[in-house]
């Protein structure tokens, strides 16, 4: 199925708020989304270890192998919906209950093709735009009131492309800071290059640049900035016989005074002394 045909149809929703420690692992027969309110602990995943904290979400395909492990597993709140991809099966109105890996059965699998974007699992954090919307989908079911699973689907399909638009915009994110890093590497030269010289080259509003940045390295643009081109002023001291005006000059930095003074603050002795205390020219 294409993604235009995205029309969940939801068999079971509901909050757990007490999860049974499990030694072996769980296999979906259709579709999982777990949102959790509140816990910690982890869940592994195919294998993959994933930490849990509140506003994790995962949504796990049918034939995923997972288990949960709380850290207090009495004292939890997680959203739980099952649920296809289409409403082809929709005559199976109970739930298709869980197996384990020792007593799955293949055979109980629905047979209909996802949605390429949604033939593996999707894990995301700090997802806590979708929770109004899955809560609403419990509290639907809940109540039962008229047309309460139609109303379900249409909000879990909106829960389910918001997931792929975060992690669209996730990875979209890592691309742009590995885009401005080669740039800076390529640059770091030019004593002009500021956020804002480096945003306009991205066509973004470096606010946005540095934001990306911080979130993805930990790190402001600027420190960034400064931290490659000290590097390669260590380099050239260490590698090279340039003076230590020549090495400023060729590491972006517009100001001598400015260099030195930066240097002694962030590796704690002059230019001078780390070229002594580390000079190894050639091989």
């Amino acid at each position: 199925m294409k993604i235009e045909e995205l029309n969940p149809f939801i068999r079971y929703a509901r909050m757990h708020q007490k999860f049974y420690p499990q030694k072996e692992n769980s296999v979906c027969y259709d579709c999982r989304l777990f949102f959790v309110l509140k816990g910690e602990g982890d869940v592994f995943i195919n294998g993959k270890r994933n930490r849990i904290l509140s506003g994790f979400t995962a949504f796990l395909p049918p034939k995923t192998q997972y288990r949960f492990d709380f850290t207090n597993p009495n004292d939890v709140e997680v959203y739980v919906l099952n649920f296809d991809l289409t409403d082809g099966f929709s005559h199976l109105s109970k739930s298709l209950g869980t197996a384990t890996e020792s007593n799955f059965l293949l055979t109980n699998v629905l047979n209909y093709d996802l949605c390429e974007e949604f033939n593996r699992p999707i894990v995301r954090s700090n997802s806590f735009a979708i929770q109004t919307h899955v809560g609403e989908c419990i509290n639907l079911f809940l109540r039962e009131i008229a047309y309460y699973k139609h109303s379900a689907s249409a909000l879990l399909k909106i829960v389910l492309i918001e997931l792929l638009k975060n992690e669209h915009d996730e990875k979209e994110g890592y691309k742009l800071v590995e885009e401005v890093q080669e740039f800076i590497r390529n640059h770091y030269q030019d004593c002009e290059l500021t956020n804002q010289t480096i945003a306009k080259e991205f066509n973004y509003h470096s606010y946005h640049i540095n934001r990306v940045m911080k979130a993805k390295t930990g790190i402001a643009l600027h420190e960034y900035l400064i931290n490659y081109r000290l590097r390669m002023a260590k380099n050239y001291l260490t590698t090279t016989d340039f003076t230590v005006t020549e090495i400023a000059e060729k590491t972006g930095f517009a100001s001598y005074v400015y260099f030195i003074k930066l240097f002694r603050e962030r590796v704690g002795v002059s230019p001078l002394r780390y070229r002594k205390t580390n000079k190894n020219i050639g091989f």
